[in-house]
């Protein structure tokens, strides 16, 4: 994938309020909702999507906070929003109105929100570390009472960053808790994935050894979805430094070609 050499760019807002991958695609029309008929650019959205949602999650978890769920619909009209950004680079869309009439215009109900936006970075990591540095936009990230994030991407060839990023996080209860969406999830982690970045590595065994210092300190540490299965290498019900290190092993092993599987490297 083209790398732009350009600036990247970086915007957060904030609002409270009561009751692809190689060549253009038209957000509009992005199914999200069934996987049995996305295209290959819509899957490799989705997994993006999934990817910076485990890493905000990561982030969230790590500070005793919830859980930010996703859905579909949620997903499909922030990679509007991440069209929009490649003709204007700002939380006010083409039409002049703010950000935020995209959730009002496809009838998602909430009750506070706010919105990132990146440009710049190829890489969903790379675009979450741009995040994660500016103060104004982890704190986003990290507001408290949150309930769903929504992640949209787009690439345009030509245009100015050629690649843009778009979160949303929203506010979602009703007098009962937390909204329920159709579709809504929490993306998955597979065996050895700690972070959910799908790719395994050192910043998996990192992952773990924050979570095993955090949980020896006291500190409250609330386990994502799916890591203690997919941290737990040796699978002794137990997720500490000998997991990371098993990953390590492999990690290094992987970079020289000759990785094999994950589960060559369990330390006992």
């Amino acid at each position: 994938m083209k790398k732009t050499k350009l600036a990247a760019g970086l915007l957060a807002f904030v609002i409270a309020c009561l009751p692809m991958i190689n060549s253009a695609v038209s957000a509009s029309a992005v199914n999200l909702h069934d996987e049995a008929f996305m295209t290959e650019e819509e899957k490799q959205i989705k997994e993006y999507c999934d990817i910076i949602i485990n890493l905000s999650n990561n982030e969230r978890c790590a500070l005793g906070l919830s859980e930010l769920a996703t859905f579909p619909l949620l997903n499909e009209v922030t990679c509007l929003r991440a069209t929009e950004l490649a003709q204007v680079f700002d939380h006010v869309r083409p039409d002049g109105t703010t950000c935020f009439t995209a959730l009002k215009d496809a009838n998602i109900f909430y009750r506070g929100g706010g919105e990132n936006i990146a440009a710049g970075r190829p890489e969903p990591s790379s675009a979450m570390s741009q995040w994660l540095s500016s103060p104004k936009h982890k704190a986003n990230i990290l507001t408290s009472n949150r309930t769903h994030i929504g992640i949209g991407y787009y690439y345009q060839e030509g245009s100015t960053f050629e690649y843009y990023w778009s979160m949303f996080l929203i506010k979602a209860e009703d007098g009962n808790g937390p909204v329920v969406f159709d579709g809504q999830y929490i993306p998955t982690r597979s065996y050895g994935d700690a972070d959910g970045d799908h790719d395994i590595n050192s910043a998996d065994a990192r992952f773990i050894l924050r979570y095993a210092a955090s949980r020896a300190a006291g500190v409250n540490f609330i386990p994502p979805t799916g890591f203690l299965e997919a941290a737990d290498i040796n699978k002794d019900g137990d997720v500490n430094a000998w997991d990371a290190a098993s990953i390590m092993e492999y990690s290094a092993a992987k970079g020289a070609g000759t990785a094999g599987q994950l589960s060559d490297y369990i330390w006992q």
